[in-house]
């Protein structure tokens, strides 16, 4: 299956992603693409970082083509979802400057990020956006896991 582009932002947002990925001393060793999804995957030390370029469609802005660049990394796999934990990940969403706790749908505990993409992406927020990912993910893996139960993504087998 061919990679392929909701609008050409998006696909702008694509290339330009790649390339500086490609050609980071950050990240170049450490970089899968994946063949048919706008999609990267980066292990960063000891923390694994999906990149998606996404189609941003519903926007305030009638008249604009426009797509995000989405970091998230996964902090603990398997924390007992209660009242305790919601709470914990809420409250440290407000201490955020960037980026949120999140769950998906299998109720691991996610921190993803985004910035806008387009020709006018800026690089050094884009690395940014990713570097912050990966050290909540690193600092919060342990606190979550000790608090609230489960392992760290490290530890669960997935960065193998």
């Amino acid at each position: 299956m061919a990679l392929s582009f909701v609008s050409t932002v998006q696909a702008l947002t694509y290339t330009k992603v790649a390339d500086y990925l490609q050609n980071s001393s950050l990240f170049q060793n450490s970089l899968r693409a994946y063949p048919d999804l706008p999609k990267f995957d980066i292990l960063y030390g000891s923390t694994l970082v999906e990149v998606e370029v996404l189609p941003w469609e519903v926007h305030p802005w009638e008249k604009a083509d426009l797509a995000t660049v989405r970091a998230t990394s996964c902090v603990t796999i398997g924390s007992t979802i209660d009242q305790d934990l919601l709470y914990f990940l809420l409250t440290e969403n407000r201490r955020m400057r960037f980026g949120a706790f999140h769950l998906d749908e299998a109720n691991q505990v996610l921190f993803a990020e985004s910035v806008l993409g387009g020709e006018n992406m800026d690089l050094m927020e884009l690395q940014t956006c990713i570097l912050s990912v990966v050290t909540i993910a690193d600092t919060y893996d342990d606190i979550i896991a000790q608090r609230f139960g489960g392992y760290r993504a490290l530890d669960s087998g997935i960065l193998a």
